[in-house]
């Protein structure tokens, strides 16, 4: 009997649901609060507000296969010199005055634009990332939630500096229900096919097609999918998305040509094969097994929902 994609899809959401992972989630809540809570009282005359979540778990679209639990610190505009001293002050805070037993004192890492963490706790290996931004002058951080971030060399990259607003990152995806399952199912394409694509690019071409196809979209799960696919290979190689937090950022240049073009015939090889067989939907979509517990007697699966919800 032919796969009902739709169905199918439901399925692959729902095992991927975040509640499943509840008492890891857990630990990395708690974990991050401890975070928080550190850097509050290291930078208690420098931050111009708390530690502020970002990441996927802070615009819902997570998946538990993975996942990050980001922070971001605001700094005041005169805390520090240059943003690369800031960067390195943050960095220097946790490799060498931050006490925590369950930090990977070795994995502590300078990334582009943020310090990595890694921590051991009950044989869960937990990652945080921790971005430092400065406000753009004096006081602008209350009124505009703006912030300029260190981006660190790279390879024939150098360094440079950049403007992001983690508010308009969460707002722009607020209450987009519909964008957010279809952002998660690409996102679990993304993890069983090890592509590389950066979340945010994901994320901002998503949206972008159900904003051209406004009044058009359709309400079968899988013909929303359909439409997204469809949209990224027609329009991948030619569309420019700016980042909502700083029209400068053009974020779909973060690909090159050749990326994008092999990203549009990835869309049309993997709608081909589903149009030619719609179980191939389950190669490139499939269901966390770890969550599905079969059923004896009738051959039949259902979700493992007891535990967790």
């Amino acid at each position: 009997m032919a796969t009902d994609k739709s169905k199918h899809l439901d399925e692959v959401l729902q095992s991927h649901r975040m509640a499943h992972v509840e008492p890891l989630m857990n630990k990395y809540i708690k974990k991050r609060d401890e975070v928080k809570e550190g850097l509050d009282k290291k930078y208690s005359q420098k931050k111009v507000s708390s530690p502020i979540n970002s990441g996927s778990y802070a615009k819902h679209d997570a998946i538990n296969t993975k996942f990050d639990i980001d922070l971001c610190i605001p700094f005041q505009y005169d805390a520090f010199t240059t943003l690369e001293e800031m960067a390195d002050d943050v960095f220097n805070f946790f490799s060498k005055e931050y006490k925590d037993l369950q930090l990977v004192q070795y994995e502590i890492r300078k990334q582009r634009v943020s310090i990595g963490l890694t921590f051991l706790i009950d044989g869960d290996i937990i990652k945080m990332d921790i971005v430092p931004g400065r406000e753009l002058s004096k006081g602008d951080y209350e009124k505009t939630k703006n912030l300029n971030l260190y981006v660190r060399a790279k390879l024939d990259k150098p360094a440079t500096t950049t403007q992001t607003n983690i508010q308009a990152h969460i707002d722009h995806i607020k209450e987009k229900n519909d964008e957010r399952q279809i952002i998660r199912l690409l996102k679990i394409w993304k993890t069983h096919h090890n592509s590389d694509i950066k979340s945010f690019f994901v994320e901002l071409i998503i949206i972008r097609a159900f904003e051209d196809n406004a009044g058009k979209v359709p309400s079968e799960l899988w013909e929303k999918l359909n439409l997204a696919l469809e949209f990224i290979r027609d329009k991948v190689t030619s569309i420019s998305l700016k980042d909502p937090a700083n029209s400068n950022n053009i974020v779909s240049n973060i690909l090159s040509d050749s990326e994008k073009i092999n990203l549009s015939l990835e869309m049309k090889r993997m709608l081909e094969r589903i149009y030619d067989n719609e179980d191939n939907i389950k190669i490139y979509f499939p269901v966390n097994d770890k969550y599905v517990v079969k059923q004896k007697g009738n051959g039949h699966s259902k979700l493992k929902t007891e535990s967790f919800g």
